[in-house]
This record gives C-alpha cells, sequence and structure tokens, in this order.
C-alpha cells in the first residue's frame, strides 16, 4: 500500500502542484444543511464535545470546492471544511445526495477511506482521477500543514 501511495505522489505530483488549499474566506460556499449535519455529527464524535447552536444558529463551517474554488455552486464533489483558522481542514466527497468524510489523521488513512469509498461507489474513470487528484493533493498539503506546526511547537510529532 505504501509502494501504491509512493507511485500516485509521485505521477501527481506535475498536476497537483498548482493546487492550493490556502482558501480566502470569500472562496467559502454556501453547503446545505443536510451536508453541514453530518460533518456536525462526525466533529463532536470526534472531539466527544456537541456542536450545538449558538442563539438559533450553529456556528459558522467554511467549506470549500477543492476542484474548482471559484466555482460557487454545490454539487458533486470534492470539498474541505475548516473547523478554525489554525485547523489544516478535512476532506469529504458529496455526490448524490450523500457525504462521505474522509480521515486524515494520516496518508495511509486517507487513502484507504477513498480506495473504500471507490469499492463501494461506482464512478466514472475521468471522476475517480479527479477525485484521486483533490485527495493526493490534500495529502500533500496536509503533510507540509503538520511539518509547519511541529517546527512552531503547536504539535508534538507528525502521525
Amino acid at each position: 500500500m505504501r509502494f501504491l501511495a509512493g507511485i500516485l505522489f509521485w505521477l501527481s505530483g506535475s498536476v497537483v502542484q498548482a493546487q492550493n488549499f490556502h482558501f480566502a474566506a470569500n472562496q467559502a460556499i454556501k453547503a446545505p444543511e443536510a451536508v453541514l449535519r453530518p460533518i456536525r455529527q462526525y466533529i463532536a464524535v470526534r472531539d466527544g464535545t456537541p456542536l450545538g447552536p449558538i442563539g438559533h444558529q450553529y456556528p459558522y463551517l467554511p467549506v470549500y470546492k477543492v476542484l474548482a474554488p471559484k466555482e460557487k455552486q454545490f454539487a458533486d464533489g470534492v470539498y474541505c471544511f475548516m473547523e478554525s483558522a489554525h485547523s489544516s481542514g478535512q476532506l469529504f466527497i458529496y455526490r448524490k445526495g450523500n457525504t462521505t468524510i474522509l480521515r486524515n489523521e494520516s496518508t495511509l488513512a486517507l487513502l484507504t477511506d477513498y480506495t473504500n469509498y471507490l469499492k463501494q461507489h461506482s464512478l466514472p474513470e475521468t471522476t475517480q482521477l479527479a477525485y484521486l487528484t483533490a485527495v493526493t493533493a490534500f495529502a500533500n498539503y496536509y503533510y507540509g500543514d503538520q511539518k509547519e506546526l511541529v517546527k512552531a511547537g503547536a504539535l508534538m510529532k507528525l502521525k
């Protein structure tokens, strides 16, 4: 599996160099509540604390379209949500009304979740490759971001 991951990073290097995960605030898109609900539930379970409403609204949870950041229409694709300004973000796939959150605790976990997603969902080859490009670009970004946090002393070590 690590060999496969290495090959994927090597092959996708030229394709994903232009991918930027430092999204501007105005690039966030309005995700439907049906998409935000499972993300909030995921965060609540992961952190052990409910992400409850503030007043009548839930806390703002910016969502960015990874493959086409300038597009504002929410549709099938790979997205990234940021929990805070200090968050490296987390990927999820939205397709045909279903939200699948990909674990990002390691490259292996991210690729395993994406592989499992492909086993469960029939996607055209071009869509699989486009999504893979986004996943590998995010893995490269996430690793670099975590390295910077270690260097700054905000994180003890890389996973």
